[in-house]
């Protein structure tokens, strides 16, 4: 009996993490690129930003624990968690919420997950790099659309 219910136990929290929460896709925005490291004067000032195929999804690992794994412009599978970042929830609502990536000494972004007044779900990404042994200075923000947000399974 003891040993039913441990499994019972191990089978209900397996499903309840390592499972997606949103999957996004095909960020679009603005990039600001400062003259500093090496973007020149020529390169340096506001840019059109678009990842075609760009991919985005949220899962959560354990309690309180998540990791952002994207596909970027090099077509890459990348965890956050794996690449260095820190994942944390940065805020949550009726229809939202926040993760916060924190690369520390390098970079911050903060992805935000909605569900429109309308009933659309979309994402915003922002983005500030800066730092010692950064090449190029960033900031940027990007929207794109959601296939799907489970709110309730944060």
């Amino acid at each position: 009996m003891r040993t039913l219910m441990i499994v019972s136990a191990v089978l209900a929290s397996a499903s309840a993490f390592g499972r997606d929460i949103a999957s996004c896709s095909n960020p679009e925005g603005k990039g600001y690129f400062p003259q500093i490291g090496l973007v020149g004067k020529s390169e340096s000032g506001w840019s059109n930003e678009k990842i075609t195929g760009g991919l985005t999804k949220v899962t959560k690992i354990a309690v309180n624990e998540y990791d952002v794994l994207f596909v970027d412009a090099t077509k890459e599978i990348i965890s956050a968690r794996q690449d260095g970042g820190h994942v944390m929830l940065l805020n949550r609502g009726e229809g939202v919420f926040s993760l916060l990536v924190v690369y520390p000494g390098t970079t911050a972004e903060v992805f935000t997950f909605i569900r429109t007044s309308s009933g659309k779900l979309e994402y915003l990404h922002t983005l500030s790099r800066a730092g010692e042994g950064v090449a190029i200075t960033k900031a940027s923000v990007m929207r794109g659309e959601c296939a799907y947000i489970n709110f309730d399974a944060l």
